[in-house]
This record gives C-alpha cells, sequence and structure tokens, in this order.
C-alpha cells in the first residue's frame, strides 16, 4: 500500500504543482501589468501636461508682446488697420489659436483678427468680468462658441489698466479645443483611454472620447477629491462621474496655471491584457499537468494492477472456499431433501394403507363406541402423518405450487398449537386480523411453511424473549408499486420486537445462503424460499427493520377468489351402474387396500401390480372404463403406461394416484392426478371427475383435460 500512497501523492503533486505555478504566475503578471500601466498613464500624463504648459506659456508671451505693442496708445491708434494686421501675423503662427481680440473698458471688440467680430460686446462673458473685477492675471474661462469664430474655443486673457491702475480694457487669445483634443489622440497608447483639459473648478477644456458645452466636474467627484488632496499631480483608480468608466487616472497641474491635464486607462483594457496571459500561462500548466499526470496515472496503474492482482488471488481463493462451502451446504440440503422426499413418498403410501383400511374399518365397528373412538384417533394420526409428509416433501422443495384461495386468518389459527410448540416460553405469540379479510390465493401448505420460517426467524432475534405478531391487511396497488402488477392484494406481516438488521444485512436478507447465524444454524434458504413462493405467487416480500427496532416482513398475495364450498361430483356409472376398474400398484398392500375402497363405492376391480400387467389385463379385456395407476413402478412408471394405453384409446380415463410431488412433464400428455394418501370420498369424486371429463372429450372430440389435483 506504501508504493500506491506515494503515487497518489505524485499524481496530486502533478496536479498541484503546475496549478501552483500557474497561480503565482497570473499573480505576479497581474502585478507586472498593473505597473505597466502605470508607468504608461504617467507617462502620458507629463507628455499632455508638457504639451500644455508649452502651448500656454507661448499665450504667454504672445499676451506679453501684444501688451508691450499697445502700450501707451491711444484706442484710436490701437483700433488701427496696423495693429489687426500685427495680430493676424501673431495668430498665423499659432495652430492652437483660433482668433485674437483687444476690447475696451466696456466689452467692446476694437480690434482682432476677424474682421467680423470688430465692434462685438462681449462685456457679459465670465473672463471679461473676471478681469474687471480685479487683478487676475492671465485667466483661462470657460468654453464657448465664438460669434465671429462660430468655432468652439476658450478664452486665455489679461487685464489692461491705465497708469493710474484703472481697468481698460483685455487681451484674449481664444484656444481651440479641438487642437488639445487632436494631440490627446496622437500621444495617447492603444487601447481604451480618456484624456481631458480642465480648470481647477472642474470645467473641461478639452476631452476625449467625447466633450460637451458646459461639461463640468462637481467638488466631489473622485478627481476633484483627489486633486484637492494633492493639487500639483497624482495616479489613482477611480470610476467617472461621467460615463461610469473604471479608470486608472493620472493627474498633473499645467506649470503654474489653474489647469490641469488628465490621462487614465480603462481597468478592463488592462484586464484584457491579464486575461491574454493567463490564458497562455494555463495553456502551458494545462500541457504540464497532463503530462505529468499521464505519466503518474501509469505508474499508478501499474501499482494498481499488482495490487489487484494479488487482491484478486486473495479473493479467489477466498471464493473458492466460499464455493466449496456452499456447494457442500447445497450437496448436503440436495442429499436432505432427495431423502426427505422419498421418505415423504414412502410414508405417503403407507398412509394410504392405513388410512383405507381404517376408513372401511369405521363402517364395522358401528355400534362399539370404544372400538369406534380408537378407530377415529388412529384416523387424526394418520391425517396428521399426511399432514406432516405434506410439510416434508414443502421442506424438499419437491411439491408443486396448488394457488387457491386461502383463508389465513382459518390457517393461522390451525398453526397456533404448533408455533407454540416451535417459539417456545418465552415468546408471546399473537394474530390479529380484521373483520371479512379476503382470502388470498396461495398454496397453502407452501405458505403455512413460509410463515413457520418467518417465525422461527423472529424467534431467534429474540434470544431473551418478546412479542411475534402475524397480522393482516388488504391494498389497493397503483401501476408500478413495489414492481407489482395493479390489483388488490393481501398483505401478511410477521412482525417481532428483536434485535433488528442493519442496512448492509437488510441488503442480503433475502440472498440464498446468506444468513447471521452461526455456523451449522442456519442454512440460508429460509427468507429465498419465501420470496420465492411470494414472487412465484404472483405477489413479492418486503423486510423493513432497524438495528434495535424490530423486524416486519409483509408477504404481498393476490388476492383469491371468494371461496365457493365445493360440491362432490356425482358418480356416472354406465348402463350396469358399476364401473370396471383397472387398478395399478406395484405396492401390495396399497393395491388391496385401495381394491377394497373401490368395491366398497361399489365398483369392479382388476389388479395390476406393474405396467405390463395392466398392458396384458386391457388387451384380455377391452372393456376397461377407468384405469387408476401409481406413478413409481418397476419396468415402467405410470406416465410411461397412460402413454401406451392413450396411443390404443386416446379417450381411456386414466387416473395418476401418486405420493409423489414432482413428476417430469410428458410431451402432450395430460393425466389427473390424486395425492396419496387419499380418503375414500376423494377417490370417488376424482374417478367421478375424470369420466366425467372423458365422455365430454369423447363428445367434443378432443383430448382429455387435466383436472385440478386432489390432496
Amino acid at each position: 500500500m506504501s508504493s500506491i500512497l506515494l503515487h497518489r501523492l505524485l499524481l496530486a503533486a502533478s496536479v498541484f504543482l503546475p496549478a501552483s505555478i500557474f497561480a503565482g504566475a497570473a499573480y505576479w503578471n497581474y502585478g507586472e501589468i498593473q505597473r505597466e500601466n502605470h508607468v504608461t498613464i504617467e507617462r502620458t500624463t507629463a507628455i499632455l501636461g508638457e504639451h500644455a504648459s508649452k502651448v500656454f506659456d507661448t499665450v504667454e508671451q504672445v499676451l506679453g508682446r501684444i501688451d508691450d505693442r499697445i502700450k501707451g496708445k491711444s484706442w484710436a491708434e490701437i483700433a488701427s488697420p496696423e495693429t489687426a494686421a500685427f495680430l493676424r501675423s501673431i495668430n498665423s503662427g499659432l495652430p492652437q489659436s483660433v482668433s485674437i481680440w483687444i476690447t475696451d473698458r466696456n466689452g467692446i471688440h476694437r480690434v482682432g483678427t476677424l474682421d467680423a467680430g470688430v465692434g462685438f460686446d462681449v462685456s457679459g462673458s465670465e473672463w471679461f468680468q473676471a478681469q474687471r473685477d480685479r487683478e487676475v492675471g492671465t485667466y483661462v474661462g470657460t468654453p464657448y462658441i465664438g460669434k465671429a469664430s462660430r468655432a468652439a474655443s476658450f478664452a486665455v486673457s489679461r487685464r489692461r489698466s491705465t497708469p493710474d491702475r484703472e481697468f481698460d480694457g483685455t487681451i484674449l487669445v481664444s484656444l481651440s479645443p479641438d487642437y488639445f483634443e487632436r494631440f490627446f489622440r496622437q500621444a495617447a497608447p492603444p487601447g481604451t483611454h480618456v484624456a481631458s483639459l480642465l480648470r481647477r473648478d472642474g470645467t473641461f477644456l478639452a476631452r476625449i472620447p467625447a466633450r460637451t458645452e458646459g461639461m463640468r466636474l462637481s467638488l466631489g467627484a473622485p478627481l476633484m477629491r483627489a486633486i484637492a488632496e494633492s493639487p500639483i499631480a497624482g495616479t489613482k483608480p477611480m470610476i467617472s462621474t461621467l460615463d461610469g468608466r473604471n479608470l486608472y487616472f493620472s493627474y498633473r497641474r499645467v506649470g503654474n496655471y489653474p489647469i490641469y491635464v488628465g490621462f487614465g486607462t480603462e481597468r478592463r483594457f488592462m484586464l484584457e491584457r491579464w486575461y491574454q496571459n493567463v490564458a497562455i500561462y494555463a495553456a502551458v500548466a494545462l500541457l504540464s499537468g497532463l503530462t505529468l499526470s499521464l505519466v503518474s496515472m501509469l505508474a499508478l496503474r501499474r501499482a494498481h494492477a499488482t495490487q489487484a492482482a494479488l487482491k484478486r488471488v486473495k479473493e479467489e481463493n477466498d471464493q473458492r472456499l466460499l464455493a466449496e462451502t456452499r456447494l457442500r451446504q447445497s450437496q448436503k440440503m440436495e442429499s436432505l431433501g432427495q431423502l426427505t422426499g422419498g421418505i415423504a413418498h414412502d410414508f405417503n403410501n403407507l398412509l394410504a394403507i392405513i388410512l383405507a383400511n381404517l376408513e372401511m374399518l369405521q363402517t364395522r365397528v358401528k355400534g362399539d363406541e370404544k372400538s369406534a373412538r380408537m378407530v377415529e384417533r388412529a384416523t387424526r394420526g394418520a391425517e396428521r402423518g399426511a399432514s406432516l409428509t405434506q410439510r416434508l416433501l414443502a421442506f424438499s422443495r419437491r411439491q408443486d405450487l396448488s394457488p387457491q384461495s386461502v383463508s389465513v386468518p382459518e390457517l393461522v389459527e390451525g398453526m397456533t398449537d404448533m408455533l407454540s410448540r416451535s417459539l417456545g416460553t418465552n415468546i408471546r405469540f399473537e394474530a390479529a386480523f380484521p373483520p371479512k379479510f379476503p382470502p388470498a390465493k396461495v398454496d397453502p401448505n407452501q405458505l403455512e411453511v413460509a410463515l413457520l420460517n418467518l417465525a422461527v426467524n423472529a424467534r431467534d432475534a429474540m434470544p431473551d424473549g418478546g412479542v411475534i405478531m402475524i397480522s393482516g391487511r388488504s391494498v389497493v396497488v397503483g401501476p408500478g408499486t413495489h414492481g407489482l402488477a395493479s390489483g388488490t392484494y393481501v398483505c401478511v406481516s410477521v412482525s417481532d420486537t428483536g434485535m433488528g438488521m442493519d442496512e448492509d444485512t437488510l441488503s442480503k436478507a433475502v440472498e440464498p445462503f446468506f444468513t447471521t447465524k452461526g455456523t451449522g444454524k442456519g442454512t440460508g434458504l429460509g427468507l429465498s424460499m419465501v420470496h420465492g413462493l411470494a414472487v412465484q405467487s404472483g405477489g413479492t416480500l418486503r423486510i423493513t427493520s432497524a438495528k434495535g427496532k424490530g423486524t416486519t416482513a409483509e408477504m404481498w398475495l393476490p388476492v383469491g377468489d371468494e371461496e365457493v364450498p365445493r360440491q362432490p361430483a356425482r358418480l356416472r356409472k354406465g348402463n350396469e351402474g358399476f364401473l370396471k376398474i383397472l387398478l395399478v400398484d406395484d405396492d401390495a398392500l396399497v393395491l388391496e387396500a385401495t381394491s377394497a375402497m373401490l368395491e366398497e363405492i361399489g365398483h369392479v376391480v382388476k389388479a395390476a401390480s406393474s405396467g405390463k400387467e395392466a398392458i396384458d389385463a386391457m388387451l384380455r379385456d377391452p372393456n376397461i372404463d377407468v384405469v387408476v395407476t401409481d406413478y413409481a413402478m418397476p419396468g415402467m412408471t405410470g406416465l410411461e403406461l397412460a402413454e401406451t394405453l392413450r396411443r390404443r384409446d386416446p379417450s381411456l380415463p386414466i387416473l395418476l394416484a401418486t405420493g409423489h410431488a414432482v413428476l417430469p412433464e410428458r410431451t402432450g400428455l395430460r393425466v389427473p392426478r390424486l395425492t396419496k394418501p387419499f380418503r375414500k370420498a376423494e377417490l370417488e369424486d376424482a374417478i367421478a371427475a375424470v369420466t366425467s371429463l372423458a365422455k365430454d372429450s369423447e363428445r367434443d372430440g378432443g383430448e382429455i383435460a387435466a383436472l385440478p389435483e386432489h390432496s
């Protein structure tokens, strides 16, 4: 087992090790991609910030240059064509500029790069009011659509003052947001990203992928909170309040201006890169794991094969020993069954002689009360012997089932004395059946044996005493219930208060040769015989049990027909009022006793002790009406005799009187059977029935049908 354990550990390692390496590589790669992404967005933000700083520095220089040009001049000189030409020349060198304007203190454009805008009143503009109210230096205004240019712009302005520091108008350069957005697209790395230029108050001056006029972040937005905490620069994950994107975002202040540039990539883009790498790692890990697992499994399989071979050798040895034990047990049971069946057959012959003579003796001792009682007691004893032989035949499993309607309560009542003797004094036996309990269709002898088996099993499960209850109920069964056909069933239960069975024992309870009793104390065939009887009768056996809670065995049997009192068959005599009967039996005493019974009934009897004598008798006297023959005879069996006689006369009534229970089948031959020992009335009824069937068959031109068995 140590080698198998080692191989199992190697197999587990072949799975665990690649999985661990995969998990570690995936974790490391996640961190690497995060670091790369961090470096990328900070580098891109720095590029955008450097560019924006240069643009605003250039605009700052342009504003200073214009201010120097018009300083000390009157408004008439400022508004001259020369000034306009000067502004145009400057504007032509600024790709980021839309237009340049100089306004007076009233907010009127006095000169600019676009002639159409001269004279426009911009006093209501946010940037103009900010310059008019106080000295704010270079001021970056909010985006707007230019009245003259019709283009999106935002103003970068400077205040003009008189020598005594009074407000005297503004100089402004209108910058294009599109210029910045184009640069954002050029500078950004591949992938989904966001870039923006915004004022300190959260107003967007330029943005990709989308910007609308008046777009602004609230002071509570993640980016604005980050700027408030770290006004120079910062990088952190955040979710955009504008479009809900999950971003890694970096921002940077543009020089000393109240302007910020920002750049971010979607976390999804980073995860997509990571997923691609993870897929590669997974493929490598899977291939490695499969290779290692295959090698380990082959080694483990070889180790298992070795262990299995050793185990099979041991199991085969155990099975051989078990098979030998079962074979010996089976041979013992078969021998015992054959012995029992043979003894029962011989006893049937002896009892037939005894019962026949006792029955005839009864008619001769009338008036002698003492002798009559003695004959009656002897008769009852002989009948009990006949019942015993039936049980012996059932035990030897040499008895055909004869299903008939059986009153279970009456059968159990008749078994009370026998059960009380079998169960012992420390076991209390009870029976409970509801009124009008329906009859069961079953062989009564086999049912009696089955109930006795169940009761003895229950007794053995209660070594310290207890209660055995035999009860019954009728149940209507639907399709598929317990594997039974639909219909009404009689459920006969045998319950005990014994030790019960666990699930494993319960699952094997009806298996042949399975027993929990010690060696020599049980064959393991009892419950299997009960189960076989129930199934062969068209029902089933159900056993419920729990450890320490007793056992209940339920025999589900089909409901039989309501019992109809059997009317004795009337003898159909010939014209002379009697029948000529050929009686065949190799036992002289049985032959003599049966002949006496037939003669007492009123028939003429010819006796034969073998099949050959019977054939000779038929040749000598073709007027034989009925043949009554034993089965087991030397030289020729009763069935062989019947077959020979039927070839000569197919309508000849033949009755087989035998103590054997199981007879071989003869193809096309149907001979009614009367079981030994029998009473005179049973013999009379059987002969009447077989002759009646023969006459009906002769009239209809058919074969003689089989009679129900008599017992």
